[in-house]
């Protein structure tokens, strides 16, 4: 019996070809998804650091729902929730938008980002409140401005406490792009799919995805262990 009836390497190769090409949309939905969280993360932390009434609260129950609700769920929750929000306020008079002509993908990205910047909240949180206190006020104690005590004291100590955990979301997010398939957008995940069906070669075309995403992760390890060196250099007092 040929040994090629169960695994036949070639189609590794055959796979690569045909999934290649959509390697764009998961690092699109990555990238985008992973930038308008961090803005929307950045907001909610300063919400929660500044305790401002109502919103602070908000917040909070922003992230503890989307941090305890698994990331297909919440996108599945966008998916038909979103519509039927926008047809209610349209009904009401509030606003008039065609959610007919929104995309699969412009979902997609809502779901991820909603999900990614619950855990950034956190993330940034946490890293703001490990700078010391004592240096906050002795930034203020030698004359500095808010933002010039945030931006030359704050912010570079900050950054060092958060771009481990950063980097984890990130390549958490790059392999979450797997499940938006389920809502019809077609990625990497989505084409392996697609090229199995005729051959029926599952084992193979996920294997070429395996190894896409290997190569990613490997790569983006690579870009953020060096963002890493480099804000080290802070804490060791070299800021050249």
């Amino acid at each position: 019996m040929n040994s090629t009836a169960f695994f036949d390497p070639s189609y590794i190769v055959s796979g690569l070809v045909y999934i290649f090409p959509y390697l764009k949309v998961t690092l699109g939905l990555t990238v985008s998804s992973v930038c308008l969280g961090t803005f929307w993360a950045l907001f909610c932390a300063f919400l929660e650091i500044r305790r401002v009434p109502l919103f602070k609260e908000l917040a909070a129950l922003y992230v503890l729902i989307c941090r305890s609700l698994p990331n297909m769920v919440l996108l599945y929750l966008v998916y038909y929730g979103l519509p039927i929000f926008v047809m209610a306020m349209d009904q009401e008079g509030v606003f008039h938008f065609p959610v007919e002509k929104v995309t699969a993908l412009q979902v997609a990205v809502v779901g991820l980002t909603l999900h990614t910047g619950a855990y950034l909240t956190e993330i940034f949180r946490a890293a703001y409140e490990a700078v010391p206190e004592g240096q906050k006020e002795a930034a203020k104690s030698i004359g500095m401005t808010g933002l010039q005590a945030f931006f030359r004291v704050i912010f570079p100590q900050a950054v060092t406490v958060a771009l481990p955990m950063f980097a984890n979301q990130f390549l958490s997010t790059m392999k979450s792009t797997s499940i938006v398939f389920v809502i019809t957008v077609v990625e990497l995940f989505g084409a392996a799919k697609l090229f199995s069906e005729d051959s029926m070669r599952y084992f193979e075309a996920y294997m070429a995805v395996a190894i896409l995403y290997w190569l990613m992760g490997v790569g983006f390890e690579f870009i953020f262990g060096k963002m890493e060196v480099r804000s080290n250099r802070f804490r060791k007092g070299n800021l050249a």
